[in-house]
């Protein structure tokens, strides 16, 4: 099994199709300590990094992806 890092912006899908995206990671020192999660109808949840890693979930696209989709609009010309 892949184990993706919870990485700001980024989304990722859950066992069943759920999209949920990581909004901020906390650090504790050096040490990632709690990851808190927006899912799609904008409910929040805040885990551990053990409760990350038993949320079983896959990437689902970068958060870069936006942002290369709005750059190529806005350099369209009519």
């Amino acid at each position: 099994m892949l184990v993706h890092q919870p990485i700001p912006g980024y989304w990722y899908t859950d066992i069943v199709g759920q999209l949920q995206q990581v909004r901020v990671v906390l650090h504790e020192g050096r040490q990632q300590s709690r990851i808190m999660l927006e899912n799609i109808n904008g409910r929040r949840q805040s885990v551990d990094l053990d409760g990350w890693y038993r949320l079983d979930l896959t990437l689902h696209s970068p958060g870069i992806e936006r942002r290369r989709g709005s750059r190529g609009s806005s350099g369209e010309s009519c």
